[in-house]
């Protein structure tokens, strides 16, 4: 079933954009659009989705064309392969330094994890400016967004949030799951929970996760079903040979309306390697997921 996105209004100019349910490359995004300039929270998947993102923008900004500057919150190619495209027509990309590195060693589509070809042009752009310290964008009078980068190493080395200040509008990116199981094959368990703390500090008004719907609250309340899955993972592995495929459906059955189960197989090695002081590269966590699917996940953009 194709996934038609949601534009939400969370404030004048401020927009999410939300492609649910929210599981394999379908991220949300946003915008904030100001008098003189557009800020883009994030790109698409694929080509297609991406274009269908920017048309979104043009239809719901004013008609006159602003410059446009997208803000990645990190690596992964749901979130950074429409990178190259803003950047081709002329938008200004941003992003972690780490986070650079990995997208110009794209594109990231995993072939060996997912059978999927209709990626469209996705070429890794060659131009990109980097963030290293809180930065304010200024878009225009009264139309400000803060790009603050993750202090430590959270769902990647590389992540970054923006944040809205004048509405209140958070966009953490992959820091934020719900009702979808979070991935940490390219991060660290244990830096996420500190990530997610420190999240709590913006008390935000709207919170858009990186995949997902949008939550209700306070800050505390949509994160809390992250926290009590990272404490879980760090708990069940302490036994130096745990059984993974009993942990898997245990973590199956206890969150049984999250998206995506299989990615249980990858965070319970990644926790295991954490708890016990070894590295688990990204690869082989996720590899385990295909041993739990039987095969090569198919996906639906």
């Amino acid at each position: 079933m194709a996934v038609n996105p949601i534009v939400r209004s969370l404030g004048p100019g401020v927009a999410a954009y939300l492609q649910l349910p929210g599981g394999w490359f379908l991220n949300n995004a946003g915008w904030l659009s100001g008098t003189e300039a557009t800020l883009l929270i994030d790109t698409c998947a694929t080509e297609a989705r991406t274009r269908d993102l920017l048309a979104a923008l043009h239809t719901h900004t004013p008609a006159e064309q602003r410059p446009v500057t997208v803000a990645l919150t990190h690596a992964h190619g749901d979130h950074a392969h429409g990178a190259g495209l803003i950047s081709r027509l002329g938008g200004t990309v941003l992003c972690r330094p780490t986070a650079a590195t990995t997208i110009a060693a794209g594109p990231h589509t995993y072939p060996e994890l997912f059978s999927y070809t209709d990626w469209g042009d996705i070429t890794p752009l060659s131009d990109v400016q980097t963030i290293t310290a809180r930065t304010t964008l200024d878009l225009g009078p009264r139309r400000s967004a803060e790009i603050v980068p993750v202090p430590n190493t959270a769902h990647t080395d590389g992540d970054l949030v923006v944040w809205i200040p004048r509405e209140g509008v958070l966009f953490p990116g992959d820091l934020v799951f719900t009702d979808v199981t979070p991935l940490a094959a390219h991060g660290s368990i244990t830096g996420w929970l500190a990530a997610l703390d420190w999240l709590a500090d913006f008390e935000a008004t709207h919170i858009v996760p990186g995949h997902g719907a949008m939550g209700a609250g306070p800050t505390r309340g949509l994160i809390a079903p992250l926290v009590d899955y990272f404490h879980w993972l760090l708990d069940v592995v302490h036994h130096g040979d745990p059984d993974f495929t009993a942990l898997h459906h245990h973590a199956c059955t206890r969150w049984h309306s999250w998206l995506d189960s299989e990615r249980h197989a990858a965070n319970l090695r990644i926790a295991h390697a954490e708890i016990h002081g070894y590295r688990c590269d990204g690869s082989t966590a996720m590899a385990a997921m295909t041993t739990f699917t039987g095969g090569t996940i198919p996906l639906n953009l």
